[in-house]
């Protein structure tokens, strides 16, 4: 069959390569059709407790988007401040999408008085005040109502912040470039941060077109530089670069025919597919110069394409069968890269074992100066490399159990999950608009606690509103909680206004009688809608929100532990509590990423095996095909567990991604080694021989690779940085694993499907007979001969 592809290849070139144009046109169209997704709630299974928690609260309550501008001053009570959040406040309900009667700021908020005649519900703030008497009133009015100091102003009176419902299906660049606007219009000499959905969700945007718009180009240019240094002529540069960008063509064009959407995750794809491409055009171009020295080209491309189709095939089948198993993963984001790469590699494959050798057969034969064939610095590292591992096979064995010993160390101290936050890095602007409100304004992210009655006005029980505010004052005292809000701080702030503004009276009434008519005075001075947000209209269902101003998502798994405990322990037993919001969705991920990479590491490995199992028709040959992968993946998860980076979105596809490309190098010297011990018998000859032949093809391999991953160090996005060198790290050590720990093991375990049985095979031909026997090879002064 490959003699047959080989005579197709050499025969009709010319229409080889017109077939791929036609094909790369059609396909290259479908990256027109290409989007961005940056909601990461569309990332959980829609079936998922959380998903459908979130969805029931937006049906109950209306959950809308929300801007948020923090201003952060020396103090900002005084007159160009107080006018800042005012105008601000005025220019907001011009963004698209923002609901006018839902912008809170200290110039919108509604202050709750008692009067002699009733509620007096009533702007906080009206026109800015011109006078150090009437700031200073604001100032007394915020620092005694709890509703506002320490939420809406920070305590130290130097932070605000202000806050825009937004309706679903506004345009997001628009929102983003308008709120931009106002901010940079009033910023200065107060700091303004903003913060949002809205903003957040562009800001990905922004950086993913950022990431493919200079970082591919920079990782094109430095392959290009690497494939100089390898073959140093421009044949050598631009035949395998030729199929990097066909490749990239065809896995983004193919991603915008079948609908699949950008992400953090598969804004890498493209640098991925750059060292997956250029590493089988590598191996293709090597080979040829191999054997072109003393063959015609036809002659050469055959030789090429029969002995490289099989290993290629196979390192190209094993990658995107490594790439594939991360559809095991419930999280879409990942599952979604998984299976494009696996396409996307299929095509490098395709187009390695076409266009190169095509475009082989169209060019002259490459002249060379007749000069002495001198070892290069390469060839005699790598010779004594190999004699070294030979010799001291002792030492290479101690050396690889000791990495393995302090890997184990380091995977035990993996910690998993991480927040939205820790996407961006610490100097972006979205991660200081998170610090800043985490640090004075009680935090950006939330959960979200509902509190569902069996039956209407459930939520006016006096008792039921004391153990919200029990559930409230034990949240408030956990380490990471800023401050909560609910139905319950209402009724408290009404209570004690209708009673002289008396601080004691800042507790629920007894009487529920007495809510009642609380409630029905508020309905004459304000607007019964202001709680639509907390609690809904048959007053069945309250929400509570609490804020929190850490980060860390292990403070988040202890939170959502111990609030959830003391809810089971502590409310009625006809009351159901459900937790929900932003930070709940990424706590729901973790426990997905985790399963997910577990099954990921064993179908990868599992797979592979199998694989190299039944096309080295060798149990041996399985296994060591597979154990310079396993020693490299363990090495880098045990370097993420010393130097604390955690198993997220980003570090869960280096697996699927490093087996599936790291495992080229050890089917490339199996595959090369297989070829050249029953040449001479010789261990060390065959060593020598497939180092510094496919062994320079694999140095050569793993710094392109290197090259196409580690640009990803200068992504916008934290998980993308880390994937990048992480998976560069993986290049090294299954590359370096390959030629260092596979000779010794070959040499030590002498499998079968290289040494070979001994048996004598009879084969017919025509009428009489051929006897051929396959040599035994017996050592003899630490080399096997005939």
């Amino acid at each position: 069959m490959i003699q047959q592809y080989a005579k197709l290849i050499i025969g009709f070139p010319k229409s080889v390569l017109i077939v791929v144009m036609f094909l790369t046109i059609y396909i290259g169209l479908g990256i027109s059709k290409l989007q961005t997704r940056n909601n990461y709630d569309s990332d959980l299974p829609k079936d998922d407790p959380i998903i459908i928690t979130n969805d029931r609260l937006e049906e109950v309550f209306g959950e809308k988007d929300v801007i948020l501008i923090g201003i952060k001053a020396d103090n900002i009570f005084n007159q160009q401040t107080l006018r800042k959040i005012a105008l601000i406040s005025e220019e907001l309900k011009q963004v698209e999408g923002v609901v006018e009667d839902q912008i809170i700021s200290l110039s919108t908020l509604n202050n709750i008085k008692g009067r002699d005649w009733g509620l007096d519900v009533g702007p906080f703030m009206g026109d800015v005040p011109e006078t150090d008497e009437e700031i200073d009133r604001i100032r007394q009015d915020v620092m005694t109502n709890n509703l506002i100091y320490g939420k809406l102003v920070s305590k130290d009176l130097s932070s605000t912040i202000i806050t825009a419902n937004i309706e679903r299906g506004y345009d997001q660049a628009t929102v983003y470039n308008q709120v931009r606007k106002i901010t940079e219009k009033y910023n200065g000499p107060e700091r303004l941060y903003i913060n949002g959905e809205p903003i957040i969700q562009q800001e990905i945007d922004l950086g993913i077109q950022r990431d493919i718009s200079v970082l591919l180009p920079f990782a094109l240019i430095l392959v290009l530089i690497g494939f100089f240094l390898s073959f140093r002529n421009l044949r050598g540069v631009f035949l395998p670069f030729i199929v990097v960008v066909l490749s990239i063509v065809w896995t983004m064009g193919i991603m915008g025919w079948v609908g699949l959407e950008m992400t953090v995750v598969s804004s890498a794809l493209p640098m991925v597919m750059v060292a997956v491409a250029s590493s089988y055009g590598i191996h293709i171009v090597h080979r040829y110069y191999e054997e072109i020295r003393h063959k015609s080209v036809a002659v050469a491309v055959r030789e090429t394409i029969v002995a490289m189709t099989p290993p290629v095939a196979m390192t190209g089948i094993t990658s995107a069968a490594g790439s594939a198993t991360l559809a095991v993963f419930k999280v879409v984001s990942i599952r979604e890269f998984g299976i494009i790469a696996a396409i996307g590699i299929l095509s490098a494959l395709f187009l390695t074992l076409s266009v190169p050798p095509a475009l082989l057969m169209l060019l002259k034969k490459p002249v060379r100066k007749h000069k002495k064939i001198r070892n290069s610095f390469i060839d005699r590292v790598l010779m004594s490399l190999g004699r070294f591992t030979l010799d001291k096979p002792g030492i290479v064995l101690i050396v690889t159990l000791i990495i393995i010993g302090f890997s184990i160390v380091g995977i035990t101290r993996i910690r998993i999950g991480s927040d939205i936050t820790e996407m961006f890095p610490k100097k972006h602007s979205i991660r200081q608009s998170f610090d800043m409100f985490n640090d004075y304004l009680g935090g950006a992210r939330y959960f979200n606690v509902m509190i569902s009655g069996k039956k209407p006005n459930t939520i006016t029980n006096p008792a039921l509103l004391r153990q919200i505010e029990d559930f409230q004052r034990y949240a408030e005292k956990l380490e990471g909680v800023g401050y909560t809000n609910s139905f319950a701080d209402i009724i408290k702030r009404i209570h004690r206004v209708m009673n002289s503004d008396n601080l004691e009276f800042e507790r629920i009434p007894d009487s529920e009688a007495l809510i009642a008519q609380y409630l029905l005075l508020y309905s004459m001075s304000g607007d019964p809608g202001d709680f639509e947000d907390i609690v809904d209209y048959d007053y069945q269902r309250a929400k509570i929100r609490i804020m929190i101003r850490t980060s860390d998502q292990d403070d988040h798994k202890r939170l959502y532990r111990d609030l959830r405990h003391y809810a089971k322990t502590h409310f009625d037993q006809g009351v159901e509590i459900e937790f929900a919001g932003s930070v709940m969705s990424w706590l729901a991920r973790i426990q997905y990423i985790v399963r997910g990479e577990i099954q990921n590491i064993i179908m990868a490995i599992v797979i592979i095996f199998l694989f190299c199992l039944i096309v080295f028709r060798s149990l041996s040959g399985g296994l060591l095909s597979i154990v310079p992968l396993s020693i490299a993946t363990m090495i880098t998860f045990g370097l993420m567990g010393f130097i604390g980076i955690r198993l997220e979105m980003g570090t869960s596809i280096i697996t699927a991604i490093a087996v599936g490309v790291g495992v080229d190098f050890a089917i490339h010297f199996v595959s090369r080694f297989k070829e050249e011990f029953p040449k001479t018998g010789d261990t060390e000859k065959a060593t020598v021989t497939t180092l510094t032949t496919t062994g320079k093809a694999i140095i050569f391999d793993m710094f392109s690779n290197i090259l196409g991953f580690s640009v990803l160090i200068f992504s916008g996005f934290t998980p993308v940085q880390n994937f990048g060198w992480l998976v560069s790290l993986t290049m090294i050590t299954s590359g370096f694993g390959s030629l260092v720990i596979l000779p010794p093991l070959f040499a030590a375990f002498k499998p079968r499907f290289i040494w070979g049985k001994g048996k004598t095979k009879t084969t017919r031909i025509g009428s009489g007979v051929s006897v051929q026997t396959i040599p035994v090879y017996v050592k003899e002064n630490d080399h096997y001969k005939k």
